[in-house]
């Protein structure tokens, strides 16, 4: 909850950043340094501990999870993958050029490596860790030193740096017990949940919010339902205010088969609710009940749009990545320019800003998007495109059969 409070300065931060960015561009400053320090409301020991360990699990959001291990035969080298939401989004290598506790100083240098995703590509970036005791607790400092290679690096790595060092902060005043417990109630799903069913509740009156929710809670629940049966795992189940809902997984999807799945099972398990609720209507020839199959229709079917990062969208990635991944990404692209030309031709601003974030997301970790998922086997892909078809096919029908309804509405 708090991260979305949090998000206009965030925005303020990418600014700053961008602007800073074009200024040293234009000034060819290539070889950037910048350091971030945080107070940590906890003894040195214990972040000193949490930041030294080889694995460390950040509850977010969003959850991260930090694993480093020596490569066997690699002379002293480290390999470290970085896993956000359960999905493994980049791996390096690097050498530790000095490691002090009593100093409480780590420095690590990378290494061109084969292993290393994205490539290391020359950036020759230097890492450094500073935990300092201070009279109310401990300042965490941490600094990056690189060469940049492409525009994106000078926004990615400031950004990275800060929003890492922040989450280290907060996970190391929450295990050593120290965190607000303010700030922990209000980072509860179920307080994010509770002001997303407000929001829908201001938009569409709380009839219609309150189904709404319900729509979105049996989505998300095919998607958890998905995750558990492929084995992937559920992390937290959550409404999101203004834009919807989100099923988070606990591990990464490991295949375009999989991950086909999980974004075909929200829109499909709804179709039972749906089928039951026309039925209903058919018997009863209640309006009320046909308004609420065709509320679940409408929603599911708008998910099966073939825009990324919709359900529709990732199905076309998974089967366009199966074959070829620069049209995947191309296809991602397409997807979030046609959200936004919607969003532009409604004068939406809640479907702009979404897409708006979803299209800057990409454009910053495009140079991460390099870790492939297994590509499905052609049975697979011709399962998911009939699946995807005969779902779609269901929710048309009883749109359809409801749009006739005398007093109709939408």
């Amino acid at each position: 909850m708090l991260s979305l409070l949090t998000l206009p300065i965030e925005l303020l931060h990418l600014a700053f950043y961008i602007v800073q960015g074009v200024v040293d561009a234009l000034r060819g400053r290539n070889r950037l340094r910048f350091a971030v320090e945080v107070a940590v409301n906890a003894p040195r020991e214990a972040v000193w501990r949490f930041c030294s360990a080889s694995r460390m699990l950040l509850d977010g959001p969003p959850p991260m999870e930090i694993v480093t291990e020596p490569i066997p035969d690699g002379d002293g080298l480290l390999l470290s993958r970085v896993s956000i939401n359960g999905q493994l989004r980049a791996q390096g290598v690097a050498r530790e050029t000095e490691r002090d506790e009593v100093k409480g100083v780590i420095r690590a240098r990378s290494v061109a490596h084969q292993l290393a995703i994205p490539p290391e590509g020359g950036r020759d970036i230097e890492t450094g860790l500073m935990i300092t005791a201070t009279p109310s607790g401990t300042a965490l400092t941490m600094s990056y030193e690189l060469t940049v290679r492409a525009f994106r690096d000078r926004i990615v790595y400031p950004i990275g740096v800060r929003r890492l060092a922040s989450q280290i902060g907060r996970q190391c005043e929450k295990e050593a017990g120290a965190s607000s417990r303010l700030t922990e109630f209000a980072n509860h799903g179920l307080v994010l949940s509770a002001a997303a069913l407000l929001s829908f509740c201001y938009l569409f009156g709380w009839k219609a919010g309150l189904l709404l929710a319900v729509v979105i809670v049996i989505h998300e629940a095919g998607h958890a339902a998905a995750m558990w049966v492929s084995g992937v795992g559920v992390r937290a189940i959550y409404l999101i205010p203004f834009f919807g809902g989100a099923a988070v997984p606990r591990t990464s999807y490991g295949s375009d088969a999989r991950l086909g799945f999980v974004a075909l099972m929200g829109p499909c398990l709804s179709v039972i609710p749906t089928l039951g609720l026309y039925a209903l209507y058919r018997q009863t020839g209640s309006f009320n009940l046909a308004m609420a199959a065709e509320m679940f229709a409408f929603i599911n079917v708008a998910n099966l749009l073939p825009i990324y990062p919709l359900d529709g969208g990732l199905i076309l990635n998974a089967l366009i990545g199966s074959v070829s991944r620069r049209s995947a990404l191309i296809a991602g692209w397409v997807g979030i320019i046609a959200g936004l030309g919607l969003a532009a031709y409604l004068q939406s601003f809640l479907i702009g800003i979404p897409f708006l974030l979803f299209g800057l997301q990409r454009y910053l970790t495009s140079g991460n998007i390099t870790i492939e998922l297994k590509r499905m086997t052609l049975a697979d892909g011709i399962a998911l495109t009939l699946a995807s078809i005969a779902t779609v096919a269901v929710y048309v029908v009883i749109i359809k059969s409801t749009m006739l309804l005398p007093g109709h509405r939408f």
